[in-house]
């Protein structure tokens, strides 16, 4: 069954202490994960357990040597997520910002094709003003 992969359907925000929980419940799992980067050249790639708990921390490292306060992680069910929705300080637009920011990678146990709206989460392409208006732009 396709989940909504939207702001709303994602009310768990973790903190970090819950990440390295959910790092811990991913090894566990015995499930083959599979991940997807939204914004950078889209790869995408399978995980098993193991390989995807490392995947999770390497993000969370990553994340929180840019920024201690403002690395977002999203589960879509905090008992027992199978979606996972990373965000990026730097691709995040910021707390302030009044636009929805897009995930930075998603991580699930779904296959990436059943998840609903998967596409809605790439960036927009802005086209290249034309005549006055690049001018003013």
């Amino acid at each position: 069954m396709p989940y909504k992969v939207d702001t709303v359907a994602f009310s768990g925000l973790l903190k970090w202490e819950e990440v390295e929980n959910l790092i811990d419940y991913v090894k566990n799992s015995d499930s083959s994960w599979n991940y997807a980067y939204t914004q950078l050249g889209d790869e995408r790639g399978e995980l098993d357990s193991d390989k995807a708990a490392e995947f999770i921390e390497k993000r969370m490292e990553e994340i929180r040597k840019l920024d201690e306060i403002c690395g977002w992680f999203y589960v879509h069910m905090k008992e027992n997520p199978s979606i996972v929705k990373v965000y990026h300080p730097s691709l995040s637009c910021g707390f302030c910002s009044m636009a929805n920011p897009l995930p930075w990678i998603i991580i699930s146990t779904e296959k990436l094709e059943d998840i609903a709206d998967l596409e809605s989460y790439k960036p927009i392409e802005k086209t290249k003003k034309k005549g006055i208006f690049k001018i003013f732009g």
